[in-house]
């Protein structure tokens, strides 16, 4: 367990949109491991550990999107795949993923409709295609075409499904599988996130606490643009909104920041005295 003073700080930042910058309705052909944090981020990181505080990573990215950029903040630990994943001190310490007969009638859905979308596990994220189509529209991607080609080390261990708006009307057939199985997330522009039922941002930071050995959500504070961060807002004392926030998280907030591109969290950060 992390030692930490009784009286630090526990923060918890989203990325995209956040710590970097980020468009929803341009993510394709984009390298997600080549976006990094501006120096007064990586600057103001390191002033929060100098004066005791502790920093999180929360974010729906998997594990293995967790790339050298964002590892040089040097975060107390990471909440990934939208609350679904607890790392700390480089150690899983937490994983919840669907069930796979969930994954593989989705899956069976979104090849009868002959869609694009991305199924992602710490390891790898894969794209599972139409047959036919052997690349994907994000870098980093595996293609796939079955849920056999999912499974790492013969387990299918995926944590979150993202696709597009009219890919989510076609496999949710007015039967209710969706609102049955999933929790859905508007993340921004055309974007969804599908993610285990009762699984969020806000479940993530509280597990995080209890590894700390924190009750309650004092001093605890949550930096974020965009849906799947409201949850994370919730579970801290103070909610922070970046100023590129999506409007329902802005009406959430304690305090709404500069944007991304103006280092909002910085802003923040010394507006509340914790560097």
């Amino acid at each position: 367990m992390i030692d930490a003073c009784p009286d630090s700080a526990v923060l918890f930042f989203d990325v995209d949109g956040t710590l970097t910058s980020f468009d929803p309705d341009d993510m394709t052909d984009k390298d997600f491991n080549a976006i990094h944090p501006s120096k007064a981020v990586v600057d103001a990181f390191g002033r929060l550990r100098n004066a005791g505080h502790q920093a999180f990573i929360c974010t729906g990215r998997p594990l293995w999107l967790i790339a050298d950029g964002l590892r040089a903040l040097e975060p107390a630990g990471v909440v990934a795949m939208a609350g679904a994943t607890l790392e700390v001190e480089g150690r899983v310490v937490h994983e919840d993923c669907f069930d796979e007969h969930v994954i593989e009638e989705l899956a069976r859905r979104m090849a009868a409709a002959g869609i694009e979308a991305f199924f992602e596990t710490n390891v790898a994220t894969f794209a599972l295609e139409p047959a036919g189509v052997e690349q994907s529209s994000l870098i980093g991607t595996s293609v796939v075409h079955s849920t056999e080609e999912m499974c790492v080390d013969g387990s299918l261990r995926v944590g979150k499904v993202c696709l597009n708006v009219p890919s989510l009307a076609r496999v949710a057939n007015d039967d209710g599988f969706i609102d049955c199985e999933f929790e859905l997330c508007n993340t921004g522009g055309q974007n969804r996130e599908l993610s285990p039922k009762g699984i969020d941002k806000g479940v993530g930071v509280a597990r995080a606490l209890a590894y700390l050995g924190r009750e309650g959500n004092a001093r605890t504070f949550g930096f974020g643009d965009s849906g799947n961060d409201l949850g994370m807002l919730a579970a801290v004392e103070t909610a922070v909104a970046m100023g590129n926030a999506m409007p329902e998280v802005k009406a959430v907030a304690d305090y709404v920041t500069d944007d991304v591109a103006h280092d909002g969290t910085v802003t923040a950060m010394q507006h509340f005295g914790l560097i």
